[in-house]
């Protein structure tokens, strides 16, 4: 092969995976890159009250179980994400990025098995239509 052939030939190959791999992570990789990027922000900013099993303390609701279900069975996401924007963290509240609580919930929601498809959306209206309803 000529030197210019295996230019092409690279340039070629260096474009296709490029453009494969956001296919791929929209494809069903953004959904786990959104429960990692929650998890590790409730760790980080929720555990310490919440406990890092989500099960809350003395002080704090539990974010899992029996209790969750009685404070937001049949609520939606957005009234979950609101609730939580307008009080955490304690010492700070409204002090995260919208996406940060977005993901955060995604993180809640889905350790309790809420199902939806793809990524937690931000929009307002989206999630108002994701209703906190425990799976059969």
């Amino acid at each position: 092969m000529t030197r210019f052939t295996v230019l092409g030939l690279s340039a070629f190959i260096i474009v296709a995976a490029a453009t494969a791999i956001p296919s791929a992570q929209g494809a069903g990789g953004a959904a786990g890159d959104q429960q990692a990027r929650g998890k590790a922000l409730y760790v980080d900013k929720c555990s310490a009250c919440h406990m890092e099993n989500l099960q809350g303390s003395a002080e704090t609701p539990p974010l899992t179980g029996d209790m969750f279900w009685q404070n937001w069975e049949t609520y939606n996401a957005n009234n979950l994400v609101e609730q939580v924007r307008a009080t955490m963290p304690e010492d700070n509240p409204g002090g995260l990025e919208r996406q940060q609580y977005v993901d955060i919930i995604a993180y809640v929601l889905r350790t309790n098995k809420i199902q939806w498809t793809g990524d937690l959306p931000s929009d307002m209206d989206a999630l108002k239509k994701i209703v906190i309803k425990k799976s059969e």
